[in-house]
């Protein structure tokens, strides 16, 4: 097929060029039903220098991919390669587009023996409608066969090979397509890689406690400055107040923000996301203090806290996500859900971990998997870059370190730093120089060590900065990051 590239018409995708790909909804029938695939392109800036394609993805499952291909506009990578987004089938641009049609799913950071039922009831409703909506489509929304999709790609672009750079769920996805078609891939980067094992749920429970190990270093940092913070001058006291302020939620939930309920449960997912970012503990405390001390919050924050919201598009689809992790087994006995969510509410509340100790939609999935996933190895392709942080609570720090012994390739470190997702522009000069000298000199580094950004500094009460804190409490990063 011949790809027609015309200017992107969304405002999002501003000097890129956009077109679509048809691709088999079942590879078992490749003369069968297409699906569309909506890909971007950034066009190398050097064409004689230009390398090939690098084809790349933010993660998710689930995240839209075309406005990735922008990102690396003006740097050594832009120059040198075609950088291709894609949202991958169901999500985005493509077409048809999952919807499920069905209520989103109820959120619960501490959850009760009544909310963990409600859960429950809510997984088998959202499953329902999903297979009543798209029964079709979802047993083929797989990551396998989205590798066969990037595959398709590659052959209708003209190249022979292609080059790859994802993120997070962007990472088992790049492994994938390693695995299926290892002479096809040349370069790789696994940027915050999850774990090659215990796909998915497992991979979901190890988030919990990650966040947790975040909420120690950023609760001893708080009992620290307890002069300008006030939250207490022990760990164990910094996470009195917070319980209380959580405690009270329950009992008092706050309007503060329009079209929000903030209750406990929105607490705590926002404390756990906060303690990730230790550069920006300073800031993160002063719009947490608004809570501890029930406070109402700046109405100039808050609304532009709410123009932010309405703005944003992080291009995630829930519905999407939640087919392509049904692409696995899950557990069928209810009784160990609820032996998890007890746990995570008592040992890990903070974050939103404990969310995925509940029953999911998968649990009730009705639908015949149409493959197993996909056993990972690297036998035919060359050794792919890994990145994984050492305080990362979406894909935890020993997940990278699994990955890059799974793939046998080196592993960049990027030490003290909670955050996920690290070759963006901007960031760590140690991890860019290391990924552009890779990618685009082919020099493979051994394991190296970056240092993170160091923990804020306090000397007095910062101000509130609703475009800087914004990025902070959601559960993606700028590209678009959930898992």
């Amino acid at each position: 097929q011949e790809v027609a590239w015309a200017p992107c018409g969304e405002d999002f995708l501003q000097g890129l060029e956009c077109a679509d790909v048809q691709v088999p909804l079942d590879y078992t029938e490749p003369d069968g039903e297409r699906v569309t695939v909506a890909i971007s392109r950034a066009a190398a800036a050097d064409l004689d220098a230009r390398r090939g394609i690098l084809l790349t993805n933010p993660g998710g499952p689930g995240g839209h991919g075309r406005s990735l291909a922008g990102y690396y506009q003006g740097t050594r990578v832009g120059a040198v390669y075609d950088v291709i987004g894609m949202d991958p089938r169901g999500s985005g641009g493509s077409s048809p587009r999952l919807d499920c049609e069905s209520e989103p799913l109820p959120f619960y950071s501490r959850p009760t023996n009544a909310e963990i039922s409600d859960a429950t009831r809510s997984a088998i409703r959202y499953q329902r409608d999903c297979e009543r909506a798209d029964g079709d489509l979802r047993p083929h929304m797989t990551t396998a066969n989205t590798a066969r999709d990037m595959d398709v790609i590659r052959a209708a672009l003209g190249e022979e090979t292609t080059n790859y750079l994802g993120y997070s769920y962007g990472t088992y996805l790049g492994a994938v397509y390693g695995s299926l078609f290892p002479e096809r891939l040349d370069r790789t980067v696994l940027d915050s890689p999850v774990h090659p094992d215990g796909i998915w749920r497992d991979v979901f429970l190890r988030q919990a406690p990650a966040f947790s190990a975040n909420m120690e270093r950023y609760t001893a940092w708080a009992a620290e400055h307890d002069d300008v913070l006030g939250f207490g001058a022990t760990q164990k006291e910094v996470y009195a107040t917070f319980d209380a302020t959580s405690d009270r939620l329950r009992e008092e939930p706050r309007t503060d923000f329009p079209g929000i309920v903030y209750d406990s449960h929105m607490f705590d997912l926002e404390l756990g996301m906060l303690s990730r970012f230790q550069q920006n503990w300073d800031l993160a405390s002063e719009y947490l203090g608004y809570f501890v001390r029930d406070e109402p919050l700046p109405t100039e924050f808050t609304s532009e806290m709410a123009a932010l919201a309405e703005e944003e598009d992080t291009g995630f689809t829930e519905d999407l996500m939640t087919a392509v992790v049904c692409e696995a087994a899950w557990p069928r006995r209810i009784s160990e859900y609820r032996a998890d969510a007890r746990e995570y509410r008592e040992n890990h509340p903070y974050g939103g971990g404990a969310s995925w100790a509940l029953p999911q939609p998968c649990t009730f999935s009705g639908l015949d998997r149409v493959e197993p996933p996909v056993e990972l190895e690297r036998d035919g392709y060359s050794e792919p870059l890994l990145i994984a942080g050492e305080f990362d609570a979406n894909t935890d720090y020993q997940s990278g370190v699994a990955m890059a012994a799974r793939l046998e390739g080196p592993l960049i470190t990027v030490a003290g730093d909670g955050g996920h997702g690290f070759y963006l522009p901007g960031g760590l000069e140690c991890v860019s120089d290391a990924v552009e000298a890779y990618l685009v000199d082919g020099v493979v580094p051994a394991d190296l060590t970056c240092q993170g950004l160091p923990p804020a500094e306090l000397d007095t009460e910062p101000e509130l900065d609703a475009e800087e804190l914004a990025p902070l409490t959601d559960q993606s990063v700028p590209v678009g990051l959930r898992l």
